[in-house]
């Protein structure tokens, strides 16, 4: 009897053991999945921007010029672009507190959202987990149920 426990103690040590290094390993393995996943997000909205911003200023230079040969000048349009850019600053430093705070509830939001996530992720393995211990000890269990000590004789 002494032996068979002494057996499931050493079994329920290397159990644990096997389960902290496989935590270790998964901890390693999310770190590396999530540097690769922001680094390739960031790359391509650094991307998306220069494209953006390229595609933008071309667009807002032949408005420019259109508005110039509608106009018979040569700099009137460029004028006329060049002010409603200043009125979008003028409004976005007036609105500064407004915008700030928009912003602010979208990346709240966004955040908690991503965070809800995980919590629902973590709990769903940890729920795995559970089921697989108990079917582990189930299994256990029955083993030592159908084969009991022998009783002892002295």
């Amino acid at each position: 009897m002494l032996t068979i426990m002494l057996e499931r103690l050493e079994e329920i040590r290397e159990n644990i053991f096997r389960y902290l290094e496989a935590r270790i390993e998964l901890f390693a393995l999310e770190t590396r999945g999530k540097l690769e996943e922001g680094v390739v997000v960031g790359v391509h909205g650094i991307v998306l921007a220069l494209l953006g911003t390229m595609t933008t200023i071309f667009v807002f230079s032949l408005l420019a010029a259109y508005l110039n040969e509608l106009t018979e000048s040569r700099y009137m349009g460029f004028l006329i672009v060049a002010g409603f850019f200043l009125l979008l600053t003028v409004i976005w430093l007036a609105g500064k507190d407004f915008f700030k705070s928009k912003i602010r509830v979208l990346a709240y939001s966004a955040i908690k959202k991503s965070q809800e996530k995980k919590v629902e992720e973590k709990s769903n393995a940890v729920q795995e987990l559970m089921a697989q211990t108990r079917a582990s000890i189930d299994q256990t269990g029955s083993y030592t149920q159908q084969n009991p000590p022998s009783p002892r004789t002295y």
